[in-house]
């Protein structure tokens, strides 16, 4: 039986548990999903009576997403196949 990788030993997500990981993952998802759809604002802005106001976030770029997820799925063992089989006659 394979021994358990939880909480994570080390690395960006060292002390995680494996519901940490599964919730953050679910949120990476959910983050590159808003972001290329283009739901997820970059600016944005009002004005009031006095003025007005201009927020702008600095977002991840897709593919820091999608190197995010693939460290999450290789966690949690997800995404990762097995390797093909391979037959050699010596």
């Amino acid at each position: 039986m394979a021994k358990s990788i939880f909480p994570v030993p080390g690395g960006t997500w060292a002390g995680m548990t494996e519901q940490q990981v599964t919730t953050a993952r679910n949120a990476a998802q959910a983050a590159l999903l808003a972001l290329l759809n283009g739901t997820r604002p970059m600016s944005a802005g009002y004005t009031q009576g006095d003025g007005g106001r201009n927020v702008t976030f600095a977002g991840a770029s897709e593919t820091q997403l999608r190197n995010n997820l693939r460290e999450l799925n290789a966690l949690l063992g997800v995404g990762t196949p097995r390797r093909a089989m391979r037959i050699y006659f010596r």
